[in-house]
């Protein structure tokens, strides 16, 4: 009787425990990447009265007899299974669709966590928004600096459109004005003065660049001039483009000399310059350079890459979102503010891109909310309760056989 007594004091000391873990998932029904747990229990084998005896020719096998001293604690097993996504629409939070964790830094220490809920602290450096641990990308530290500057590139091509009138007479001239950047983007004036030149070869246009009078920045213009031959339906059929020099002043802190290609008609051109009966109107249509900016934004694809927009016009990916995976995710060991750190028996962090080595995506502009099943939840409780009052009732039956036994005597 004193044996099952203290059988059902672990019963009751277990269903509590189980009870603590049902808890804690309520608790955190709600909380931001939480993964519930599961308990497993294993029954305690406590005394062998008989070993059993084998069969023989005349006789049959008897069973071992056995009497068990409760239960205990198999496993407590973290649930990874995918939580659901809600979007909050701040661009710096992120879940993960699929396995894998975010990896986080303080300093040299490494932590691993399913709520995306990060942010940019002054240093504009990506970090959890509840301990500052910084969010590790392919290059380290993630950093995304608003007052990041995209620099200027000079023009290297300039595009022209329109048309050259095949009515004019011979002598007749158009005059087109467009800008190029130089290498700190600041903008330059030249002007392109166009020749009908017949008497020269049939459908031919002589031209000549040449710069503002105002510009002291630039000294003079190489190579700047050159002929365009149109055919019989008015499309280019030679001289389609040529190059010029861009030819700086001593001390004007640019690159010199520039070169820069005039395409007035050649396959990457796609809307050519014509030589037909029609009035002249050759335009600038487009030019590559562009002028220094500021970070003005930045986006997160699935695949991780942190994509920087700038106000003129520019992008550059500024790092990749890492992800870790574990052999035995469930082996990780709890630390708390939604945080793991990996373990002998989790295996080694593997750390690479989203979408890469079974790693899930990234999912920008939301959160991964717990997958605790309140349902679920509420009917492990009412089994917990019965498990635990049944087992306090062993022990009242076993209390009042004890109190027979006693009265025995009197």
């Amino acid at each position: 009787m004193s044996r099952a007594l203290f059988t059902a004091v672990s019963g009751l000391r277990n269903h509590q425990v189980w009870l603590d873990v049902i808890g804690n998932n309520i608790a955190n029904a709600n909380t931001t990447g939480y993964k519930s747990s599961s308990v497993v229990f294993n029954d305690i084998l406590g005394q062998t009265i008989t070993t059993g005896v084998a069969p023989t020719a005349t006789k049959g096998g008897v069973n071992p007899i056995q009497v068990g001293l409760g239960m205990t604690f198999g496993s407590i097993t973290p649930n990874f299974l995918q939580g659901s996504i809600q979007t909050t629409n701040r661009n710096t939070d992120m879940a993960i669709q699929g396995d894998g964790f975010f990896v986080l830094a303080d300093g040299a220490d490494r932590v691993y966590t399913r709520a995306g809920a990060f942010t940019l602290d002054a240093n504009g450096n990506l970090v959890d928004s509840g301990t500052g641990f910084k969010v590790q990308g392919a290059n380290g530290n993630i950093t995304v600096n608003t007052g990041t500057q995209s620099v200027a590139t000079a023009t290297t091509k300039a595009f022209f459109k329109g048309n050259l009138d095949f009515s004019q007479p011979d002598g007749a001239t158009f005059v087109a004005t467009f800008n190029v950047l130089d290498s700190v983007g600041s903008s330059h004036t030249l002007t392109v003065t166009f020749t009908k030149n017949f008497a020269a070869a049939a459908g031919q246009w002589d031209w000549a660049a040449t710069k503002a009078a105002s510009d002291t920045a630039v000294s003079s213009l190489t190579t700047a001039s050159g002929s365009i031959t149109f055919g019989a339906t008015g499309a280019i059929t030679s001289g389609g483009s040529k190059n010029i020099g861009l030819v700086f002043a001593a001390g004007a802190g640019v690159t010199s000399p520039q070169t820069v290609n005039l395409d007035f008609g050649t396959a990457a051109n796609t809307n050519p310059t014509t030589g037909v009966a029609s009035p002249s109107t050759v335009t600038l249509s487009s030019q590559d350079g562009v002028q220094s900016g500021t970070l003005q934004s930045f986006a997160i694809g699935l695949d991780g890459a942190i994509t920087a927009f700038f106000s003129n016009g520019k992008s550059s990916t500024v790092d990749t979102v890492q992800l870790a995976n574990f052999a035995n995710p469930a082996g990780l060991i709890k630390v708390g503010a939604n945080q793991f750190r990996e373990s002998a028996t989790s295996g080694n962090a593997a750390t690479g891109n989203p979408g890469t080595g079974g790693r899930g995506t990234i999912v920008a502009g939301a959160l991964e909310q717990s997958n605790v099943d309140l349902a679920q939840e509420f009917s492990s409780m009412i089994i917990a309760e019965r498990g635990f009052q049944a087992n306090a009732r062993t022990i009242t039956t076993a209390n009042q056989m004890l109190e027979e036994l006693v009265n025995l005597k009197r």
